[in-house]
């Protein structure tokens, strides 16, 4: 009876801490009163840096932005963002120098080795983005070999890069912004990134840029998500998912899109 009791008894503290420990993550972040968030500020419409023309200030705006800051609300704890660079983000997040990661960040098998991620929330077709003189005859990977194509250092586009397009000359980049103005200039001759972030650049260089026929093999379906530390993150993730839902039932999503895509283009033309 005795040694029965005390099975008992030890199977009800592994319960217990197993509880407690599926909280850890949500508890830190409630009791220091802050969430740590890791984004690369420099992905219109996703996450961008904005002055407000009624107070003239600059602002951190984007529906990552604000899905994070909806997050930060819905734990009850300030949210703290720091801009880094995009190829740094995971490797951060992992080593727990950050609570989260909202920054159009793809669920990637490889990246699911090292943290784990909510529920998708949006999703983007990888396309190439030539100069509309470049059009009709730039439409096949093969006719990509020997150019110069860019990509965001440590983005998807790297990988789909190296992978499908290995007889192309890479040129990797951290900035968006200065891909654009590379393709602009034609220092390269095409462009691998998100279709949604290339309709925002068609907007700033009217009649550059053309989104290209060349096929981009990728399986978007996974979309992308907000990433969490591997361990006790349960309780964390379900706040998180829940949220996740909401907003995108409620309209507020939508709402979030356009703002960020109004703003993100009158930023974009200056």
């Amino acid at each position: 009876m005795k040694k029965m009791m005390a099975l008992l008894l030890a199977a009800m503290m592994l319960l217990g801490m197993t509880a407690m420990a599926s909280a850890d993550q949500l508890s830190d972040i409630q009791a220091k009163g802050v969430l740590e968030l890791g984004a690369n500020i420099e992905f219109p419409p996703y996450e961008f840096y904005w002055t407000n023309p009624e107070t003239g200030k600059e602002e951190i705006a984007g529906f990552d932005m604000a899905l994070a800051k909806g997050i930060a609300q819905e734990l009850g704890v300030e949210l703290k963002i720091n801009d880094q660079a995009f190829s740094g983000l995971v490797t951060a997040l992992s080593v727990g120098e950050l609570d989260m990661v909202i920054s159009g960040l793809a669920i990637k098998p490889e990246r699911l080795e090292v943290v784990d991620f909510s529920d998708p929330y949006f999703s983007g077709e990888q396309i190439m983005l030539v100069r509309a003189a470049d059009f009709d005859t730039l439409k096949t990977v093969e006719d990509m070999a020997g150019k110069k194509v860019g990509a965001q250092l440590g983005a998807l586009q790297q990988g789909i890069l190296e992978e499908q397009f290995s007889a192309s000359e890479p040129l990797l980049l951290d900035k968006p912004s200065i891909l654009a103005m590379e393709l602009a200039s034609g220092n390269i001759d095409g462009w691998l990134i998100t279709d949604l972030v290339a309709k925002q650049y068609m907007v700033v260089y009217p009649g550059v840029f053309q989104i290209s026929d060349v096929p981009v093999q990728y399986d978007s379906s996974a979309g992308i998500g907000a990433a969490v530390p591997k361990g006790d993150n349960a309780s964390l993730l379900a706040i998180v998912n829940a949220y996740i839902a909401k907003v995108k039932a409620d309209g507020t999503w939508d709402q979030w899109m356009d703002d960020a895509v109004t703003k993100s283009v009158s930023l974009l033309a200056e």
